[in-house]
């Protein structure tokens, strides 16, 4: 599950994603295995690389995604339930208020960049982190290689 490198698919669609720490530490020991989100595209997006939210402020992993799946709250929190969310069930409930169906993304392989990667080493000065999600550009998927490729 750790050597990701070879796999990283960098001629696909990647996505940044932002998340808080705690739940970014939970992925990276593999303790959180489905990223839920309130609404998701329809493109297939193989990648997220996830920026842990302050007070870290750091590129932290890059994570393959394995299946999307779109349904109730319900049954995402089945999923959750069976498959690790890190989560709480009404934590869950919460996030998804008011919409009819959220969105499981479940995760696969992981590679955690040690220490992270300040984000304007690959996306530049001034970096926004996206609310929800964004597609990242052909030139930032070099900038994120050769970063990776850096690192070790």
């Amino acid at each position: 599950m750790k050597d990701l490198k070879p796999s990283i698919r960098f001629a696909d669609d990647i996505a940044l994603i932002s998340i808080h720490p705690g739940y970014v530490e939970k992925i990276i020991a593999g303790e959180k295995n489905v990223e839920f989100r309130r609404r998701w595209p329809n493109r297939i997006i193989g990648t997220l690389v996830v920026y842990a939210t302050s007070p870290v402020k750091r590129l932290a992993v890059i994570v393959e995604i394995t299946e999307v799946v779109r349904a109730s709250k319900t049954a995402l929190w089945r999923i959750s339930s069976d498959e690790g969310g890190g989560i709480s069930r009404q934590r869950l409930f919460d996030y998804l208020d008011g919409k009819a169906l959220g969105v499981a993304l479940k995760l696969g392989r992981r590679l955690p960049l040690e220490g992270g990667l300040l984000p304007n080493e690959v996306f530049g000065a001034p970096f926004h982190a996206p609310q929800s999600y964004r597609y990242l550009t052909e030139d930032e998927k070099i900038a994120l290689r050769r970063c990776v490729e850096g690192m070790g």
